[in-house]
């Protein structure tokens, strides 16, 4: 369903509407079709896929861009961060929140 989505534009995207360079991104699910009324007016949106919602740092224009296919992570797994946690505590810890 992401193929219906431009695809994720970095961490400095530029605004479709005044070319400004950044933008913040907000993580949305998925939502069904909606309507609403507003000033005498009924208007629709949806059927969205999750996706990510940018907002322009200059204009507040918004724009909906597919996830990412890969999340961007070259750090330990959840497993290693655990195993190397259990490690260094000598297991004093293992499993506590703290």
């Amino acid at each position: 369903m992401n193929d219906q989505l431009p695809p994720f534009s970095g961490d400095s995207p530029t605004c479709p509407k005044c070319g400004n360079v950044g933008a913040t991104t907000r993580y949305r699910a998925a939502s069904p079709r909606m309507l609403w009324d507003w000033n005498d007016a009924t208007g629709m949106r949806g059927q969205l896929p999750e996706r990510l919602e940018r907002e322009c740092d200059r204009c507040d224009w918004h724009w909906d861009e597919a996830l990412v296919d890969q999340p961007a992570h070259d750090g330990p797994s959840v497993a290693e961060c655990t195993a190397n946690d259990r490690a260094h505590w000598n297991d004093k810890y293992a499993g506590e929140q703290r």
